[in-house]
């Protein structure tokens, strides 16, 4: 073990500090890149915020370091001030990119409170006492702090359908905020001669970098599909006014529970709803309020059914509720008509009621999907013929 860590140490010593920072420079450009090529890919998707900040955040270290390299060739305050505030101001546009895309609250006080006062410090400690090695604590501290505010942040990412990539991202930064905080004790205890010494923790700090850039932007543009594979399904299978399930996973789900049932020998019942005279409502208020009333009658089945209980958009104004367990559900459907039979729904000043007819029937393992919907089907249609009633299949 200890002739490993021999080795390993040997080879710290032996790489080019300048040659590495240059790779890692190269590498944020290359990200950047990669980030951009998605940000163009679904440009039209205007909601997904946060991109071109994630894109910027790469090219701001990217070129930090770039001028870091020039130390010695350009005025202290581009190579060390200016640089060093590129080089925190990405990861600060990082926070800023992880909360656009997730929607949440951030602060932008607080990154520039990071950056003004690390460049203050700087320059405190290159014009006024010139000391290398208060600059490179100062620096590293501030990364420190920056590292925190993302950990923050992609903590409360962790509750979202985000979590896998939000946590790649979390481990990466905790490992390199650990690491430049013992990168500050070493500095303290064992002062470089400058910011480009062929030391071990210089060359580990840059090697880290690296590694740390690959899981900061992958799990960015990780996040982005992410995000964009459940918008593409919640198109394929929510209903966008209502929304609840659409027809088609609506006939998915009345499938996998028939299929169900058939193994266990089991029982379920299926409810037909329409909402009577809808045509009048369109017709009286107009499409907009229409609309209105299909989501909030929606919204009063939810609430009435319980988790493992199915509620769809069938078509129009036709819902499909399908309830697992013993045939029962001639109940539910009475108390479900007179709930939205009491409920008021608006327009303006003015207010108004509405009544639906339901079709309850039972399906039995010898029952067929489209069986079951053509005898829900008949209820419906008895139902209809005196309307804000319940009506089960025979």
């Amino acid at each position: 073990m200890m002739d490993r860590r021999r080795f390993l140490v040997q080879i710290l010593f032996l790489l080019d500090v300048r040659t590495v920072a240059l790779f890692v420079a190269m590498t944020f450009f290359v990200q950047a890149t990669a980030i951009g090529a998605q940000a163009f890919l679904i440009r039209e998707l205007r909601q997904y915020r946060g991109i071109g900040a994630a894109l910027m955040a790469n090219l701001s270290v990217a070129v930090g370091l770039m001028l870091r390299l020039l130390t010695g060739r350009l005025p202290d305050f581009i190579t060390t001030i200016l640089s060093s505030a590129l080089i925190l101001a990405g990861p600060g546009l990082f926070y800023v990119a992880l909360s656009q895309f997730t929607g949440q609250t951030y602060s932008k006080t607080t990154v520039i409170g990071v950056i003004t006062s690390v460049s203050f410090f700087l320059s405190y400690f290159t014009y006024w006492d010139n000391n290398i090695v208060m600059r490179m604590v100062t620096l590293s501290l501030g990364a420190v702090a920056m590292i925190l505010i993302l950990i923050y942040q992609l903590w409360r990412t962790r509750n979202t359908s985000l979590r896998f990539s939000a946590d790649l991202m979390l481990i990466s930064f905790l490992v390199y905020g650990i690491f430049m905080i013992a990168r500050t004790i070493s500095i303290s205890l064992a002062p470089p001669q400058d910011v480009f010494s062929n030391t071990p923790i210089q060359s580990a700090t840059y090697l880290l970098l690296f590694v740390i850039s690959f899981f900061w932007s992958t799990g960015f543009i990780l996040m982005v599909s992410q995000r964009l594979r459940n918008d593409l399904i919640e198109f394929a299978t929510i209903d966008d006014l209502t929304r609840i399930p659409n027809r088609r996973s609506t006939q998915a789900f009345l499938e996998k529970e028939f299929s169900s049932a058939q193994r266990n020998q089991a029982e379920f019942s299926v409810l037909l709803i329409d909402i009577d005279n809808f045509k009048q409502v369109n017709d009286r208020w107009g499409h907009s309020v229409g609309d209105e009333v299909l989501a909030k009658t929606a919204g009063i089945f939810q609430s009435m059914i319980r988790k493992h209980d199915w509620i769809g958009r069938w078509g129009g104004e036709e819902f499909l509720m399908i309830l697992p367990g013993p045939c029962d559900a001639e109940l539910l459907g009475e108390r479900v008509r007179s709930e939205i039979a009491r409920s008021e729904y608006s327009h303006g000043a003015a207010s108004f009621h509405i009544t639906i007819s339901i079709g309850v029937t039972c399906a039995h393992p010898t029952s067929t999907v489209d069986g079951i919907l053509k005898d829900a089907d008949g209820a419906l249609y008895r139902a209809k013929l005196t309307k804000n009633t319940v009506s089960a299949a025979h």
